[in-house]
């Protein structure tokens, strides 16, 4: 017969007897411990086996935390990039807002300045629309009869002549470019007196009948001349760039450059038409 042996697991074996015999051993390790070097040395021998194993145990736990890391660095990253993309966003808007408050700014002064400069003035006016048709030559302005518009004041913006106001309504008004097919101002060269018709082309305004044995170079302006009663005198419309003579014709083909910005010009100033002087009846 074989010798019984100790089972733990044996259901015969009461738990006050398990932890007996396991505090014993326990006891009994400790003292073989600390007394011999060679218990010591075991231990160490076995801690060097197992590291393997230790560190093959480690590994899921290890990179549970790297990717976690990394999946949470991940994260900041793309919220970082999103805040300084909108903040990128907002900053832009910002300087396109500026600037664009400074070029107003800089338009409306000089208005105050041409207002400043003693020509007769209805008010001012905000363009809010380039009519039905955006390419046509036409612009609504915001100020109409009660503010004292009336058909056919002139209209300037801060570099010259712009138009002329071709229809009103009490809180709006219908401003007609100066590059419109039917319009005509009449012109004389700064530099020398020498007075012409301007025409509008439809885009663009041309000079058609200045007579070629007269002075014309390019670099001179061409401002109102006050000959009739819409344009008071002195207004600046164009800037000669091209001049050349016309083969077969006594006149000069002239190359304009309007000074007035019609597209980008946001505020305007209104001019009241002149009145023609009253004739003093003769006497006998």
């Amino acid at each position: 017969m074989s010798e019984p042996s100790l089972n733990f697991a044996k259901k015969g074996v009461r738990p006050a007897s398990k932890l007996i015999v396991l505090a014993i051993a326990s006891v009994a390790l400790m003292l073989l411990d600390n007394r011999y070097a060679a218990v010591q040395h075991a231990k160490g021998y076995a801690a060097t086996a197992l590291y393997p194993l230790q560190w093959l145990a480690n590994q899921p736990v290890n990179l549970y935390r790297y990717v976690s890391g990394f999946m949470q660095s991940q994260a900041e990253l793309v919220a970082d990039n999103k805040r300084l993309n909108e903040e990128n966003g907002r900053l832009k808007l910002l300087a396109a807002r500026s600037e664009l408050q400074a070029r107003e700014l800089a338009e409306m002064k000089k208005l105050y300045g041409l207002q400043q400069s003693g020509i007769r003035i209805t008010g001012g006016a905000e363009v809010i629309s380039n009519s039905k048709d955006p390419l046509s030559d036409k612009l609504i302005v915001n100020k109409g009869s009660r503010s004292g518009l009336k058909e056919g004041d002139a209209v300037i913006d801060q570099n010259g002549l712009i138009g002329q106001i071709t229809q009103v309504q009490p809180l709006s008004a219908e401003l007609t470019l100066l590059t419109n097919s039917k319009t005509i101002v009449p012109v004389m060269v700064a530099r020398t007196g020498v007075r012409s018709l301007l025409y509008g082309s439809g885009g663009a305004v041309s000079l058609r009948y200045f007579p070629a044995d007269a002075d014309l170079r390019p670099g001179d302006f061409l401002l109102t001349s006050g000959l009739d009663s819409v344009y008071p005198e002195g207004i600046p419309v164009a800037k000669v760039e091209q001049v050349s003579r016309a083969a077969g014709t006594p006149y000069y083909r002239v190359g304009l450059k309007p000074l007035s910005g019609f597209r980008s010009s946001k505020y305007v100033l209104v001019l009241p038409q002149q009145q023609p002087p009253a004739l003093n009846p003769g006497h006998d």
